[in-house]
C-alpha cells in the first residue's frame, strides 16, 4: 500500500495488475498503513488530516476523520492493539500528535523536536514505546501510554529518515542522512551497536517478519541486508547510476522484499542473486493518453510527465519506451500493427515499434500536439496551428486556422475528422500525400475535444466542451444519435468497441459512460471513475474497456 496523488494505492503483492484506489482525500496523500488487526487503515495528506476506514467493504466505509497537524502528516503508526495511532510532520504548534482512532481523544504528548518530524515507529509488544525521527538530527523516546517524553537520542549528525521497531521489540533501528544505522535496545533505549557500510544517506529501513533482519535503502543506490546480530551486510543490491536510482522506501513483507526508487519505480528483490527480479514503472503524473495493442494484448499510456509506458494487460508487467521518446505532456498516442505513434506538448511527433519498447525517429512540428492517431500504414496528427500526415515516409501539413482539438483517421485510411475549437467537425480526403478539407459536421456547441470513427467505417462519434455525445453518419454527414448529453462536464474521449454497436465516453466529470447505437435510450454509467477526471477510454475486445485519467491508474471494466 502506498500514496500516489490524492489517492491511497492497494496492490496485491503476488500479482501487482490487481490493485484499488482509495481517493477520498482532498489533498495530497502522504502515508497509509494497515492496524494490527486488519481491519482498518489510517491513511493521511498534506493538510494535517488523517482518514480512518475500513478494509472490509468495498466502499471502504470512513470511520473517522480528524485534523492532527497544520501542515503535512509524515508518517504515522499504529499500536498492536489497533487502538492508539501516533503522527509526525511539520505543524504550526506541534510537530507530532498520539489520539485513539476512536474518538481521537488524546493519548500522549509527541513533543521536544525543535524541526519537522520525518518517521515514527511504535513498539508493537509491551511495555509500550514511541520512537520518533526529526530533521533536528534526534531521535526522541516515549514511553506510556499515555505517553510522555522521556529522552533524546543524538547519535545522528543529519535528518533521522526512519525508525522502525522489530517485531518482536527487542531491538529499535533508526536511519540517517548521515548514512548511517543506529541500533537501540527495544525496552530502555540504550544504544547498541551502529551500522555503517553505505556511501549515502539511509532513508528507510524495514525488519524481516523474525526480526534478525534488516533491509535498508539508500542514496548510493542500493539496498542492503544486514545480520542485527552482527552487523555485517548479507547482501548488496545495486541499481544503476542515474539519479531515479536512488533508493528511498523499503518494505519486508513476509517472503518479499520490495524497494522503491525516487522515480517511483518498486523493485522485487531477490536475495539469491542480489539483483531485483521485478520492477514496476507505473505512473506518478496523471496520465493524458492511451492505446490499446490488440495484436499482443497490451496498453500503452502517456503521461503528464512525457513518460509513455507499456502494460501487460495479462500479466501486469510493464516497461517504460525509450529511445526518441517525447520530453513533454504526451497528448496522444496509437498502435497501427507494429507501428507506435505518439504527439506531445513538445512540438513532436515520434514513431516507434511496438516490439522494441522504443521510439525510433522524432518529428518537430509547428506547435503542440493537441491529438494523434493512425489506420492502414497512415498517420495523422493535429497541433494548435495544423494538420499533419505521414504517409509513406512523407509528412504533409494542411493549416487549420479553426484551432484543431482533436483528430481521428477512417480505418481504410482515406478519410480525416479533426474537431476544432471552433465547434465543428473538419472532414478531409486523403489524397496521395495531401489531405483536403472537404466538408464539416455542425452540431456541437462547444469545441470538439474527442472524434473517432467507427471499427466498420460507418460512423463518426464526437465529443466536445458543451458536454454532449454525437453519431454522425460518415457518408451522409447526419447525425444519428444526439440525445448522449449526461455528462456534467466536458467529454474527453470517445472510443468504439470492436462491433460498432457502443461507444465509451470519459470527461472531466469523473465518470465513463457506455452508450448503445442500437438502443440509444439506454447507458452504462461508471461514476467517480478516476478522481480528477477521465482523460481516456479504449476497448480492447467487446467487454473489455480500459480507461485512464488524473489519478495516474489505468483501469480495466469488464462491461456486461
Amino acid at each position: 500500500m502506498y500514496a500516489c496523488g490524492n489517492s491511497i494505492v492497494i496492490r496485491n503483492i503476488h500479482n501487482p495488475a490487481i490493485a484499488e484506489l482509495y481517493d477520498q482525500h482532498a489533498h495530497q496523500t502522504t502515508v497509509a498503513k494497515y492496524a494490527p488487526s486488519g481491519f482498518y487503515i489510517a491513511s493521511a495528506d498534506v493538510s494535517g488530516t488523517v482518514r480512518i476506514w475500513d478494509t472490509i467493504n468495498k466502499e471502504h466505509i470512513l470511520k473517522s476523520e480528524y485534523q492532527v497537524l497544520g501542515g503535512p502528516v509524515l508518517d504515522l503508526d499504529w499500536s498492536d492493539d489497533s487502538k492508539r495511532i501516533v503522527v509526525g510532520g511539520d505543524g504550526r504548534e506541534k510537530y507530532g500528535h498520539a489520539f485513539f482512532f476512536d474518538g481521537g481523544a488524546s493519548c500522549g504528548e509527541i513533543t521536544n523536536h525543535t524541526k519537522l518530524i520525518n518517521t515514527v515507529s511504535i513498539k508493537q509488544t509491551r511495555p509500550y514505546r514511541v520512537a520518533t525521527g526529526s530533521e533536528d538530527f534526534a531521535v526522541n523516546w516515549f514511553e506510556g501510554p499515555p505517553f510522555k517524553y522521556k529522552k533524546r537520542m543524538t547519535t545522528h549528525t543529519r535528518f533521522v529518515n526512519s525508525t522502525r521497531f522489530s517485531p518482536n521489540g527487542n531491538v529499535l533501528a533508526s536511519a540517517g542522512s548521515d548514512k548511517l544505522i543506529v541500533l537501540y535496545d527495544g525496552k530502555t533505549g540504550e544504544q547498541t551497536a551502529t551500522l555503517s557500510g553505505h556511501t549515502g544517506g539511509v532513508y528507510s529501513v524495514s525488519w524481516s517478519p523474525d526480526s534478525n533482519q534488516l533491509l535498508s535503502a539508500s542514496a548510493d543506490r542500493t539496498c542492503k541486508i544486514w545480520d542485527v546480530a552482527t552487523g555485517q551486510v548479507i547482501t548488496t543490491f545495486n541499481f544503476g547510476k542515474g539519479v531515479d536510482d536512488q533508493q528511498l522506501g523499503s518494505l519486508w513483507q513476509g517472503n518479499y522484499l520490495l524497494s522503491v526508487n525516487l522515480a517511483g519505480h518498486i523493485s522485487y528483490l531477490d536475495p539469491a542473486s542480489g539483483k531485483p527480479s521485478r520492477v514496476l514503472k507505473g505512473h506518478n503524473k496523471f496520465i493524458t493518453a492511451l492505446a490499446v495493442d490488440r495484436q499482443k494484448r497490451a496498453i500503452y499510456s502517456g503521461s503528464y510527465d512525457s513518460v509513455v509506458t507499456r502494460w501487460n494487460i495479462d500479466g501486469g508487467d510493464n516497461e517504460i519506451v525509450g529511445g526518441a521518446a517525447p520530453k513533454n505532456q504526451i497528448a496522444g498516442l496509437s498502435v497501427d500493427g507494429n507501428s507506435l505513434f505518439a504527439g506531445a506538448f513538445d512540438d513532436s511527433l515520434s514513431i516507434g515499434n511496438t516490439g522494441t519498447d522504443n521510439f525510433d525517429s522524432s518529428t518537430g512540428v509547428d506547435a503542440p500536439v493537441v491529438d494523434v492517431d493512425s489506420a492502414a500504414g497512415v498517420k495523422v496528427a493535429a497541433t494548435l496551428k495544423s494538420v499533419f500526415l505521414v504517409k509513406g515516409g512523407n509528412t504533409s501539413q494542411v493549416a487549420a486556422a479553426y484551432g484543431p482539438s482533436s483528430v481521428a483517421i477512417s480505418p481504410d485510411g482515406n478519410e480525416v475528422a479533426v474537431g476544432g475549437e471552433d465547434n465543428k467537425i473538419h472532414i478531409y480526403t486523403v489524397a496521395g500525400n495531401n489531405l483536403n478539407e472537404t466538408k464539416t459536421l455542425e452540431q456541437h456547441r462547444g469545441g470538439v475535444t474527442a472524434v473517432k470513427y467507427s471499427p466498420d467505417g460507418r460512423h463518426i462519434a464526437s465529443g466536445s466542451k458543451d458536454r454532449n455525445v454525437y453519431v454522425w453518419d460518415r457518408a451522409t454527414g447526419a447525425v444519428v444519435a444526439d440525445r448522449w448529453g449526461f455528462h456534467s462536464s466536458t467529454v474527453t474521449s470517445v472510443a468504439w468497441n470492436p462491433d460498432s454497436a457502443r461507444v465509451a465516453s470519459g470527461g472531466l466529470d469523473q465518470n465513463i459512460f457506455v452508450w448503445n447505437l442500437n438502443a440509444q435510450a439506454t447507458k452504462i454509467e461508471v461514476r467517480g471513475a478516476h478522481r480528477g477526471g477521465v482523460n481516456a477510454v479504449e476497448w480492447l475486445d467487446a467487454n473489455t474497456l480500459f480507461s485512464a485519467g488524473a489519478d495516474c491508474s489505468v483501469k480495466s471494466w469488464n462491461v456486461q
